[in-house]
């Protein structure tokens, strides 16, 4: 199976946030965040199809959930994240195609990884233009990879920073 494919975006992706929420939230901490981020949670927008969840908790809890997530079937993988940010992935079966990718990332609320996840999506979600120039450069992207994530980054980061820039300074958390 290809890592690098352009999938376009499915009114199901909602649905699908929403009922892996519903599961999630059975091991959150009351005052912990859940957001739908990335492609699948702006409308219209394409990419490879992956539901990429946030979780903001306390900085001091983020390992107490990594294992509470990894007891609902998660995969951690501690190189998928970084120092403000724990990843997790999990294949589910999916009603569209036979399986499908959710990535969770946990973090805390004051780190840039959240901050920029979410004014990103927020972003996106209110400029559709943007999301149609990042959704171009992300099929050019997947077509031009060749399974090479070094390629893949090279033609789509460009404009995904530009467009980050500019969510940085839109809207509120």
């Amino acid at each position: 199976m290809k890592k690098y494919v352009f999938k376009a975006y499915n009114p199901i992706f909602p649905e699908l946030f929403e009922k892996e929420k519903s599961r999630i939230k059975k091991v959150l901490g009351s005052s912990d965040r859940i957001e739908h981020v990335g492609s699948t949670a702006v409308l219209g927008l394409g990419g490879k199809g992956i539901i990429d969840i946030y979780i903001a908790t306390q900085k001091n809890q983020m390992k107490v959930l990594s294992k509470k997530l990894q007891g609902l079937g998660y995969e951690y993988e501690p190189e998928g994240g970084s120092d403000e940010r724990l990843f997790h992935r999990i294949s589910l079966p999916d009603p569209a195609e036979e399986v499908r990718t959710y990535h969770v990332h946990v973090t805390f609320p004051e780190s840039d990884e959240w901050i920029k996840a979410i004014k990103l999506r927020d972003y996106l979600r209110t400029h559709p233009q943007d999301a149609q120039k990042y959704a171009k450069a992300k099929k050019l992207a997947a077509a031009k990879a060749n399974e090479s994530r070094k390629t893949y980054l090279k033609i789509k980061s460009p404009i995904l920073e530009e467009i980050i820039e500019k969510s940085l300074t839109f809207g509120r958390l």
